[in-house]
């Protein structure tokens, strides 16, 4: 691309080193992530080894960018994800590390549905419940399906808290453009302790990667999230 180029990739640089670099709110590592998350949702092969190998100057480990990728299959589907981790996992023999990855699952086939749905509960209530009794017969095995592996085989494992899972979700619904899980992800991102700032900085290590039209729409949203969340803090 520089020789090809060379004015393209100055500009690309200079916005994503230079100015997004200077407005980040979140840490290099947890940038670094995001924008795994984003490459990996839009199955970006010309850009994703790129970003593992910036993840790791930036500090990340195997596990949290293994991680990362794996955190978005319920989101995205194995289609998008597996090609992401073997993309992944060429970068890391190149840099001499051992794989497999220790293992980071925590429930097995006879408790993930119920070691998912108490996460599921436990994070976010009562309307999780509400959602299951309201949900038809005919259609439960998806909502049991969500229980168990969202929650049961991904959200459980180890490495990441409850907070860097909500912000991984933010980056990769947020790139589907999916409004009312985004809203939702937002609120359970405030709710694991992330402050608004943090979740501006998401958005902003996004934004190169999906422009200006999905960023002023996550931008809106995230705004009517901040505003209810202190209309709440007041009363």
């Amino acid at each position: 691309m520089e020789k090809t180029d060379p004015e393209y990739a100055d500009m690309m640089k200079k916005y994503i080193y230079g100015d997004i670099a200077e407005q980040m709110t979140i840490t290099p590592v947890e940038q670094s992530l995001v924008v795994l998350s984003v490459l990996a949702t839009n199955q970006n092969a010309d850009l994703l080894p790129r970003a593992v190998e910036e993840a790791l100057a930036a500090g990340a480990t195997p596990l949290q960018i293994r991680e990362a990728i794996y955190h978005i299959t319920p989101y995205v589907g194995f289609a998008k994800t597996e090609p992401a981790v073997r993309q992944m996992n060429e970068v890391f023999r190149r840099h001499g590390v051992k794989l497999p990855l220790k293992a980071q699952g925590t429930t097995t086939d006879a408790d993930r549905f119920e070691k998912g749905l108490a996460y599921q509960t436990g994070k976010y209530g009562e309307r999780i419940t509400e959602m299951r009794a309201n949900t038809p017969a005919y259609e439960k095995h998806l909502q049991d399906d969500l229980s168990a592996f969202c929650f049961g085989d991904i959200y459980t494992r180890g490495t990441f808290g409850h907070k860097e899972r909500e912000m991984l979700t933010v980056a990769a619904i947020g790139t589907l453009g999916i409004e009312a899980q985004f809203r939702s992800h937002v609120n359970g991102t405030l709710a694991a302790g992330a402050t608004k700032e943090e979740v501006i900085g998401i958005i902003t290590a996004m934004n190169p990667y999906v422009g200006f039209p999905r960023t002023l729409w996550m931008l809106q949203i995230a705004n009517g999230c901040f505003a209810a969340a202190a209309q709440a803090k007041a009363q």
